[in-house]
């Protein structure tokens, strides 16, 4: 007979997830250097020994945190950006619930000044990061440009923007509240940020709009 998984055991994803999410946690709460193999062990409920048993040490569990980030991320470009019969307008308000999605997992309420993004914390310790882990954000950057750019081009398309939308100006206006958003809320606050998307999409629309 097989042996049922921890999930269903338990009633919870598997021990090498539940690390990965609890590393994942306290790398964004606390930075990277701050948190030692015992602090997730204690998160998890778990030994060291269990946590060197799945990933041997801490620099390759940082590998893996990350790497299942730049899995999401892809997803989610192919999601918003790139799913046909959007508009431009509504794919940046779905990047901004995103944002908010991911900006409460960390604060209790909009005035919040926690951290939310991994990628943004690890920007102050980009000594930590392995270059493999380095270059896979610069290619995030690169892939989430190319996919609003894709996202531009189809509302030129789709008649949303004019014809002689400056598509990479318009990319440059959307795609740096993605890369600060974590750090803008930090000072300001969830409400800023929003408003910023907002009036992103707003002058888009009023610049290059056909309505």
């Amino acid at each position: 007979m097989a042996r049922p998984n921890k999930k269903s055991q338990l009633g919870q994803p598997p021990m090498k997830t539940r690390i990965k999410q609890a590393a994942r946690d306290l790398f964004i709460q606390r930075g990277l250097a701050d948190v030692s193999y015992g602090d997730i062990a204690e998160v998890v409920n778990t030994t060291r020994a269990n946590l060197h048993y799945h990933f041997g040490n801490k620099n390759a569990l940082v590998e893996a945190v990350f790497q299942e980030i730049f899995d999401s991320l892809e997803e989610q470009f192919q999601d918003v950006w790139a799913k046909p019969g959007l508009t431009l307008d509504q794919r940046i308000g779905l990047t901004a619930e995103d944002c908010e999605r991911r900006f409460y997992e960390f604060n209790k309420d909009a005035k919040g000044r926690n951290p939310w993004s991994l990628s943004a914390r690890a920007r102050f310790e980009n000594h930590l990061l392995s270059p493999r882990i380095q270059a896979g954000i610069s290619e995030m950057s690169r892939h989430f440009e190319d996919y609003v750019a894709h996202a531009v081009t189809l509302a030129i398309g789709a008649g949303e923007l004019r014809p002689d939308t400056p598509v990479r100006q318009v990319v440059m206006l959307i795609t740096p509240l993605w890369y600060f958003g974590s750090l803008l809320t930090q000072h300001s606050g969830l409400n800023k940020l929003l408003d910023h998307y907002k009036a992103v999409s707003d002058t888009i629309a009023a610049a290059y709009g056909t309505h």
